[in-house]
């Protein structure tokens, strides 16, 4: 019997390749984590200070993301987060 102590998707693909998912899916979900680090980067730009903006698409990145894949989720966040900012600069 094998123990793995390697989880990386490639290794357990490597130990399942019946099962492994094709190029285009792996490509897709590597999309998908990038995206994930746009939405982390996009909310927490400001690490010294409070940001009531990204307090606001954090909170609601978090709710969309159980109903949309997370490069749909970046999209609204920088479209929401955009027209916040010019909303309040016209303030």
């Amino acid at each position: 019997m094998v123990y793995a102590n390697d989880y990386s998707y490639s290794a357990v693909a490597d130990r399942y390749q019946d099962s492994a998912l094709d190029d285009k899916t792996v490509q897709e979900a590597k999309m998908q984590g990038e995206c994930l680090v746009g939405l982390k980067e996009l909310n927490f730009k400001k690490k010294d200070k409070f940001d009531p903006i990204a307090e606001w698409t954090n909170y609601r990145s978090v709710s969309l993301l159980q109903q949309y894949p997370p490069c749909e989720v970046l999209i609204m966040m920088e479209v929401a987060k955009s027209k916040i900012s010019l909303d309040e600069e016209a303030d």
